[in-house]
């Protein structure tokens, strides 16, 4: 934006200028493309082998009929963190657009497994296979919030520069 009365400047990241440029990344954008990387793969990993019959996710026709309306969502999900992944892990400007939206359909999809696992008294008695289902549900929501943290960081101004010289009202 220009510099006149009432507007704010933002300079925008080095990497959105020169996406091509070699510049270090940070690390938390390394790690949390791994993990985006590490749960879209393993997701469509578990859909090729559920639907290859090597995987019984499921107790009951009930859960039979959950787990099943949930692929597309999950490829839609895996999507979003495949590309937030390549994006950080390249310093490329467009991971924010990307880890926001894979941030978003991680949250959603593992607070919908918590709540129908909950009320279905899917976690009780702990057992190892249960443990494991838990594990995953906080596995999707930890790096959703963590995706959502860093996406939001990043538009509330990291790495962008708001300077107090071009906010109205200030010298």
């Amino acid at each position: 934006m220009g510099k006149g009365k009432g507007k704010v400047e933002v300079k925008p990241p080095a990497e959105s200028q020169d996406l091509g440029a070699r510049t270090r990344k940070p690390l938390h954008d390394r790690l949390l493309a791994v993990l985006l990387g590490l749960t879209g793969a393993g997701t469509l990993v578990f859909w090729a082998l559920f639907f290859a019959g090597k995987i019984k996710a499921t107790e009951n026709p009930q859960d039979e009929a959950f787990e099943r309306a949930f692929p597309l969502a999950d490829a839609w999900m895996s999507a979003c963190c495949l590309l937030a992944a390549r994006a950080l892990w390249k310093g490329d400007s467009r991971g924010v657009f990307h880890s926001t939206a894979a941030g978003s359909s991680l949250v959603f999809l593992s607070l919908m497994d918590i709540l129908y696992s909950l009320e279905n008294g899917k976690y009780w008695p702990m057992d190892r296979d249960r443990a494991l289902m838990l594990g995953i549900h906080l596995w999707t929501l930890g790096t959703g919030a963590l995706s959502l943290v860093r996406s939001f960081g990043h538009l509330a101004g990291a790495p962008g520069e708001v300077t107090s010289s071009t906010i109205p009202g200030k010298a």
